[in-house]
């Protein structure tokens, strides 16, 4: 069973022997649909932002015919293993905001979109340096691009270095 506890590392080397891929993605994405962890609520944050601020050849946001289903596996899998990361590396600047809202703002930030971990407005000068760090932290993670591949299914510019 896949926990906000575990490490993506710690899942992929520890699933039982025989289980495949396919199992795998069909578990996150009950769990990102159920969003009953942390890191459930972050990543469908993350993969919402990814897919309406991503355009199509002609410009369209891709959430208009696309949903976070038709991100390809191994794509799917990189999200969950750069948020994971993310959140285990940033845990205490992660308490000002709800996690769906500090996984959106993890993809505009990284992204360089204009908005995200900066543009957050806050009178509390601790959350403000928090969302200083978080910008920093974000920017580290470098840009990537969701894109249609040629198996119609949505990729990550990224994947292949994740998993």
């Amino acid at each position: 069973m896949i926990t906000c506890e575990t490490t993506f590392d710690s899942e992929l080397l520890n699933l039982p022997k025989g289980r495949k891929l396919t199992a795998l993605r069909n578990e996150l994405l009950h769990n990102i649909n159920l969003g009953e962890t942390a890191i459930f609520r972050f990543l469908r944050g993350y993969l919402v932002a990814s897919l309406w601020s991503s355009t199509d050849d002609e410009g369209e946001p891709l959430d208009n015919d696309f949903g976070i289903t038709s991100i390809a596996t191994e794509s799917l899998l990189s999200a969950w293993a750069e948020c994971s990361r993310f959140m285990r590396e940033n845990e205490t600047d992660l308490t000002h905001l709800d996690d769906e809202h500090n996984g959106q703002n993890l993809w505009l930030t990284r992204c360089r979109h204009g908005a995200g971990f900066w543009s957050t407005c806050t009178d509390d000068e601790s959350a403000e340096y928090a969302m200083l760090q978080l910008t920093h932290a974000s920017h580290g993670f470098g840009e990537i691009d969701l894109y249609i591949g040629d198996d119609k299914k949505l990729h990550f510019s990224n994947e292949g270095g994740i998993v």
